[in-house]
């Protein structure tokens, strides 16, 4: 969406789609990533065309949130004071086991049981 660092981003991405490297979303990061498009203006097919190429991405994982994980996130919401958003990722990330977060989002920095990297950090070199 042309900002700033798209293209540390994009390289991410592109190794995700690949297969290089693996990684999870969640829904509700979908679904905000989608508000955020409608809210710049950008067309239903637009909308379709983000939706459709997640599914192109051989290495990503999309966590559907439970309702108990968002009652969790409301518990990490307070313990580590980060907004809904982080905490519904924390609990995806404790929920896979994973324990690094490609992140430009320095409120993750928070949670001491997760590394946040960022996206160039992440690409294999």
């Amino acid at each position: 969406m042309d900002q700033k660092r798209a293209d540390e981003c994009e390289a991410f991405l592109e190794c995700v789609q690949k297969g290089s490297l693996q990684g999870a979303i969640t829904d509700f990061t979908v679904d905000s990533i989608v508000l955020v498009m409608e809210n710049q203006g950008k067309r239903p097919s637009d909308i379709s065309l983000f939706l459709s190429s997640l599914l192109g991405y051989s290495s990503l994982e999309i966590y559907f949130l439970s309702l108990y994980d968002r009652i969790e996130a409301t518990r990490h919401m307070q313990k580590f004071r980060v907004d809904f958003d982080d905490s519904t990722a924390y609990q995806a990330m404790k929920n896979l086991n994973v324990r690094q977060v490609v992140s430009f989002d320095r409120d993750f920095d928070k949670i001491s049981d997760i590394e946040r990297i960022e996206p160039e950090e992440a690409n294999p070199r």
